[in-house]
């Protein structure tokens, strides 16, 4: 079940949990369809089945792209692999590996940051896809938001965390720049793939992890686990997820195949900001009933403390290389347009 299903029904939760429907097309689908593609392209996500909510979407841009395409283009869905292939689904923070600018575009640490909104602003009008392009173009791919977890990602724990000083010598599963947050607050960071989720999640030495969104976490049975739940701990940006096409197959696909790809990409961006914005008090609810889980805001005290950090690992990362600067000054640039005071035309 994906989180449009979960989002229609009234048990969601509990079948969320359960596992993942199929987002294959039936054969029935197929009856009045044109011609099949010239050729079929593989399209990979790091989820496997059982990671229902992200595997699911991943299914759905799969599909959707098909049909956007008039059936120009077909995909052959591997689930679980660590690496790239024609066409890949994950997150962007996986892509930090690479290098360390892409967590601009995968959504920074801290409070002063863009929100996922005007992240797809930045990114459509204030030079920030060209940036994202030239980046992935060095490492062989073109990038296109596919998705996000929402704003103000859950830190969830086994035990409270009131203070900075709680999460020294705690095992925390994190991604991208919120491994070096923690790792500054005195944790220990697992930085582990999505692959890994499971095996990290049953070590009883993990004593917290931020993943996904709401409903993506309980799809992975996180709540039950970890039961306290600390909304936007390490900072309000969220995180984004990519679709990555090889750039060797997007330069051979049409000018109509790659405004379709695009189009279907945006779209289950925007869907899933709005699913995760709208809904949150609803699956919040949803889930400290099922599970006990417990939310909190983080204190003042703890906020300061990962917001003078992440400036400083923001900073760090800025000061990379020259590629890594002229992100982040278009980055921070935009940030401040957008932040700025209305001015009063009399």
């Amino acid at each position: 079940m994906d989180r449009r299903d979960f989002l229609r029904s009234t048990g969601g939760l509990a079948a969320l949990a359960t596992g993942c429907a199929s987002a294959a097309a039936s054969s029935s689908d197929q009856t009045n369809a044109p011609p099949g593609p010239e050729r079929t392209y593989s399209f990979a996500s790091p989820w496997v089945e059982h990671h229902a909510g992200l595997a699911d979407d991943a299914h759905r841009l799969a599909r959707r792209i098909e049909a956007a395409s008039g059936n120009s283009l077909a995909f052959d869905f591997r689930s679980g692999v660590r690496g790239r292939a024609d066409f890949t689904m994950r997150p962007v923070q996986s892509d930090v590996l690479l290098h360390p600018a892409f967590a601009v575009f995968g959504g920074l640490p801290g409070n002063d940051v863009l929100t996922p909104r005007e992240l797809d602003a930045w990114l459509a009008t204030g030079g920030g896809q060209e940036l994202w392009d030239d980046l992935a173009a060095s490492h062989g791919f073109k990038p296109l938001l596919a998705g996000h977890t929402g704003p103000d990602p859950v830190l969830w724990s086994r035990s409270p965390i009131s203070r900075s000083a709680d999460l020294a010598g705690q095992r925390v599963v994190a991604r991208g720049l919120d491994a070096e947050v923690v790792r500054a607050l005195g944790a220990i960071p697992i930085i582990a793939d999505d692959m890994e989720l499971q095996a990290a999640l049953t070590d009883p030495d993990t004593t917290a992890v931020v993943w996904g969104s709401l409903i993506h976490a309980s799809a992975s049975n996180i709540p039950a686990q970890f039961p306290h739940g600390h909304f936007g701990a390490l900072g309000s940006a969220g995180g984004a997820l990519a679709l990555e096409i090889d750039l060797t197959v997007w330069n051979d696909l049409t000018h109509a195949q790659q405004t379709a790809i695009a189009a279907v990409a945006h779209s289950e961006f925007r869907s899933s900001v709005a699913d995760a914005e709208a809904t949150r008090a609803a699956v919040t609810q949803a889930i400290a009933i099922r599970t006990g889980a417990v939310f909190t805001s983080p204190t003042l005290e703890f906020t300061a403390a990962v917001s003078r950090i992440a400036a400083a690992v923001v900073a760090h990362t800025a000061a990379y290389d020259a590629v890594a600067a002229r992100i982040d000054r278009s980055y921070s640039s935009f940030r401040r347009a957008v932040r700025s005071p209305a001015v009063n035309i009399a």
